[in-house]
């Protein structure tokens, strides 16, 4: 393992709630993907300028992963998959393990949906 994690929302909004209280792995560098900050900025819209303020804090320090076709094509084998079995979750966390995939790096939640594909990437449970 690299020392680098994607964090979900969940993850992200503890670290921004609670600062360093959020008990991540040491030494971990952590990463965030488009769609957790798409998330952030749509919980924060009640104003504008708050929204503004959280996703610049985010992009200033954490790295932003891209999507790609790899990440796009990994969503669609592991939503093809989930929906077969009938194990869905929500959409976005879909694209949010899509990523983890495809840049081959574990996933930090506090959502246990996530069980559902721990057989595709590994997941990080995490208690604040």
């Amino acid at each position: 393992m690299n020392g680098k994690y994607l964090a979900d929302t969940s993850v992200i909004v503890d670290l921004l709630r609670l600062g360093e209280v959020v008990p991540i792995p040491k030494e971990a560098e952590i990463l965030i993907c488009a769609i957790v900050l798409g998330e952030l900025w749509c919980a924060n819209l009640s104003t504008t300028s708050r929204a503004d303020c959280t996703v610049g804090k985010i992009f200033s320090q954490y790295q932003v992963l891209q999507t790609n076709l790899e990440v796009v094509r990994f969503y669609a084998q592991i939503k093809s998959e989930l929906k077969r079995q009938g194990k869905m979750i929500p959409e976005n966390d879909l694209w949010i393990a899509a990523f983890a995939k495809a840049y081959e790096v574990p996933l930090l939640t506090t959502d246990l949906h996530f069980k559902s594909v721990e057989e595709v990437i590994d997941v990080i449970y995490i208690t604040p």
